[in-house]
């Protein structure tokens, strides 16, 4: 891997400020924590108050180090969460799964911030499942996505007339469609990518 490379992943992991922990065992589980200290920057901040969805996902990978050829990966953990602030209930909705069926709602910034970055250990694998003196590490990606494709498909179905709710009243376009535009120029998507120390799960300790 070239020094380049490597330069651009730390500093994108230092935009977002995303860390990984250590590797442990806990309760009979594999486990790593991690968080993302600055998720938001300010012009996303104001887009997501105006009611613009975005996409936060979280791709957590283990992989198996091997000399002379590539990195396997043995395990893979996606999860994504869609966001999209209520102007009229001044609340966030979160909706989480493949589904997005599992909703949660909270009143402010810094509680989504609470709910979608602090620090969480996420359980990986049984020891057994690992060979026990290879050596692993696990990576972290993750990803605040402003617009996704099918917030597009919501954006025509509005500006087309085929979005209808008769169970609420009239409520016009909402705010971010109006500005739709002025808002997709120029803002990407965030991502980071980060990993932990390598360890070898014979050697894993609970954590004190």
């Amino acid at each position: 891997m070239s020094a380049l490379l490597l330069v651009a992943r730390a500093a994108a992991a230092n935009d977002l400020g995303l860390s990984v922990g250590p590797v442990e065992e806990v309760n009979g589980a594999i486990t790593v924590s991690y968080r993302v200290e600055t998720p938001w920057t300010p012009r996303l901040t104001e887009t997501l108050l105006r009611g613009m969805p975005a996409t936060v996902t979280f791709e957590v990978g283990v992989w198996k180090r091997r000399a002379f050829w590539f990195d396997k990966l043995v395990l893979a953990i996606k999860s994504e969460h869609k966001v999209l602030y209520e102007p009229w209930e001044r609340a966030f909705r979160v909706h989480s799964g493949p589904t997005r069926r599992n909703t949660r709602t909270v009143p402010t910034l810094d509680s989504l911030e609470t709910l979608l970055f602090s620090e969480r250990r996420l359980a990986l694998v049984r020891p057994s499942a690992l060979e026990p003196n290879a050596r692993y590490y696990v990576s972290v990606r993750v990803t605040i996505r402003p617009l996704s494709a099918e917030d597009l498909d919501e954006v025509e179905d509005w500006l087309s007339g085929e979005a209808k709710n008769p169970g609420q009243p009239e409520r016009g376009v909402p705010a971010y469609l109006l500005g739709i535009a002025a808002n997709i120029s120029g803002l990407g998507d965030r991502t980071a990518l980060a990993r932990s120390p390598a360890f070898r799960p014979s050697l894993l300790e609970a954590p004190q």
